[in-house]
């Protein structure tokens, strides 16, 4: 490792060229971690596009009309086929979820096996 320059010292030939070998230095360095920067950019963007996919792919069926112009008010019997629409509505809402928390449970078992970006059948 080069000596430490101070500005009193006389500049000449040896102490220039170990600034200049000092800055090349520093300046291969600093393009090295600019250069692990980019890759993690890009593993992170790949992952990113990943998930939009997968997120695209999910199929939701939205129902926009049940048959009401306006909700019915409280305390008012529905008709008993609403009725067993909307607890089959929750019956499936409810599935969903638990299907959700387990894969969220795999996926913590499994975390050290993943890797960022990588995409294929298991």
């Amino acid at each position: 490792m080069a000596k430490k320059i101070s500005s009193e010292d006389k500049i000449n030939d040896t102490t220039l060229h170990e600034l200049l070998l000092m800055m090349d230095a520093k300046l291969n360095h600093i393009e090295d971690i600019s250069a692990d920067n980019r890759a993690i950019i890009v593993k992170l963007v790949k992952q990113s596009n990943t998930i939009v996919q997968y997120l695209k792919e999910l199929e939701i069926e939205v129902i926009e009309d049940y048959g009401l112009e306006e909700p019915p008010p409280i305390g008012t019997n529905l008709p008993k086929e609403k009725l067993v629409e909307l607890k089959q509505l929750f019956e499936d809402f409810k599935s969903r979820k638990d299907e959700l928390k387990e894969f969220e449970k795999e996926l913590k078992k499994h975390k050290d096996k993943l890797t960022p970006g990588q995409v294929g059948e298991s």
